[in-house]
């Protein structure tokens, strides 16, 4: 059974490939914040992801027709982002920018609902899981590139591993491994910080 919002969206790119505006301005409106969130948190630079997340949606209009429904339309449009991610790292190499795998894992958007807490928490809770999840953060930026994405998509975006393969064209199995070794490369670092399980269970909460 397709998760909820699926079948609409699908609808929605059908009819996009139909030349409807009104639904491509629904289906922006659902995904342009989310893709600025995954380029904000892989350029670090505030312009470049809106950049980005304008180009990535412009090819959604652009190339509608070719969504044939084998994957969920989030799998098909973070996976046209991935690539104009991809190109915007190659070319910011060649121009000597900052590198996107120094790039902070997670946006502020993110950050955001990571940081929401039940609102009769009193302020010295609220102090410490910020100062948790900000460890947590600075964990995250010390993974290397492919292991940070993989977190990415799966905690972040809410796909799985056979939608990541299909998000990055590697195998699932890839997939599998990155996550292991990501998880356990980050449980070391957190322990190395001294307070390896609390801010474990932020990671796998």
């Amino acid at each position: 059974m397709a998760p909820p919002g699926d079948e609409f969206e699908a609808q929605l790119i059908e009819r996009v490939a139909q030349g409807d505006t009104r639904a491509f301005e629904a289906l922006f409106r659902r995904y342009y914040p989310r893709l600025v969130a995954f380029f904000r948190g892989r350029t670090r630079d505030s312009h470049a992801a809106e950049e980005l997340a304008q180009e990535t949606m412009m090819i959604v209009w652009q190339r509608a027709t070719r969504f044939n429904g084998t994957c969920r339309p989030s799998t098909w449009i973070l996976g046209i982002g991935y690539r104009k991610f991809l190109e915007w790292q190659r070319a910011a190499r060649k121009t000597r920018l900052s590198p996107a795998q120094r790039g902070q894992p997670f946006s502020e958007e993110t950050a955001d609902q990571e940081e929401a807490v039940d609102a009769s928490a009193d302020v010295d809770q609220l102090i410490r899981r910020e100062a948790l999840i900000e460890s947590v953060r600075e964990a995250l930026r010390e993974l290397p590139e492919d292991h940070r994405t993989v977190m990415e998509l799966t905690f972040q975006q809410g796909l799985s591993y056979a939608e990541i393969a299909q998000v990055l064209d590697i195998p699932p199995g890839t997939v599998k491994s990155r996550m292991f070794h990501a998880k356990r490369k980050l449980r070391e670092i957190l322990e190395q910080k001294g307070k390896g399980d609390a801010l474990w269970r932020i990671v796998r909460s």
